[in-house]
């Protein structure tokens, strides 16, 4: 089209030229020739300059586009758009949207001038033929790249709906973790308070004096019955583990045992001047009574 406006303008100017230097014969010969190639192009000079102004507007349009496009399409794509921030994404769709309409803009303005029957330049017809192929590839293109953007956010949804469904149950776990440990550390506590009180066993080691001030004798010298107070009587004896412990020393020269344990069970012995009660079978020991009282003299 450049060469048809390259023809024109030479005409005009040698036209231009010839009315003034020479004579009416060849200046009529020329201006038949401009008009034979404004027929042939099926429009006037004016009407040209309106077509290729058109022509312009669409390819500096379609060039901002494809400049457009590479970078929506490196952002659009982004480590599969998942983690685009909102904001972004909406200028994306912004950004798609402008070359959308303008997209629009440019087929219509091509479809208009298609249906011009003024212009009958086989090439020229080429050309506009180019032109919309283009912008209906790009159409297609901003359309897909859409509909990528609207398939992420919807995958990105999913993935959060999951994740919010996820944190409820680790939160419900942790629930159920924190209340089993609970009744771990209650069950826990539960057994050793049953293994104290079914392995604790309670002695004292005194004077006959000391123990009848302890409450544990009479002051007859038998050995207190049920009637006395089980308070008192515990607190005035030592509580050991009777798995832990299997023997006591009396820190005395001479002792007894008054209560009542199997003999064979047990033994008195004297190391270095002190007698030492050694207890050989403690279930057999703490069978009948679980408090033993050992009276020093």
């Amino acid at each position: 089209m450049k060469r048809i406006i390259t023809i024109l303008l030479s005409v005009l100017f040698t036209v231009s030229i010839i009315s003034c230097v020479e004579n009416s014969g060849k200046y009529k010969d020329l201006k038949t020739r401009l008009d034979s190639l404004q027929r042939e192009y099926g429009i006037r000079s004016d009407e040209l300059d309106e077509v290729f102004a058109v022509l312009n507007e669409v390819e500096q349009g379609l060039q901002s586009i494809r400049e457009s496009e590479n970078i929506i399409t490196v952002q659009a794509r982004s480590r599969d758009g998942l983690d685009v921030p909102a904001e972004s994404k909406e200028r994306i769709r912004s950004d798609m949207k402008a070359i959308g309409e303008a997209i629009e803009k440019y087929k219509k303005q091509i479809d208009d001038l298609k249906r011009d029957n003024r212009i009958e330049s086989a090439q020229f017809r080429k050309r506009l033929e180019a032109l919309s192929a283009e912008l209906q590839q790009k159409s297609d293109l901003i359309e897909s790249l859409t509909r990528q953007l609207n398939e992420k956010d919807a995958q990105l949804a999913v993935k959060t709906e999951q994740i919010a469904s996820l944190d409820l149950v680790v939160s419900n776990l942790k629930e159920e973790v924190e209340t089993l440990n609970r009744n771990t550390d209650e069950l826990k506590e539960k057994v050793a308070s049953q293994d104290r009180k079914i392995y604790s066993v309670y002695y004292i080691v005194a004077s006959k004096e000391e123990l009848i001030a302890a409450g544990v004798l009479t002051k007859g010298g038998l050995f207190k019955s049920a009637k006395v107070s089980y308070q008192s009587e515990q607190n005035s004896f030592v509580t050991i583990d009777y798995r832990k412990i299997t023997s006591i020393n009396t820190n005395a020269k001479r002792a007894k045992v008054l209560s009542v344990h199997p003999a064979d069970s047990y033994s008195l012995e004297k190391i270095n001047d002190e007698v030492i009660l050694s207890i050989s079978n403690p279930e057999r020991f703490w069978e009948q009574t679980k408090y033993l009282v050992v009276q020093t003299n």
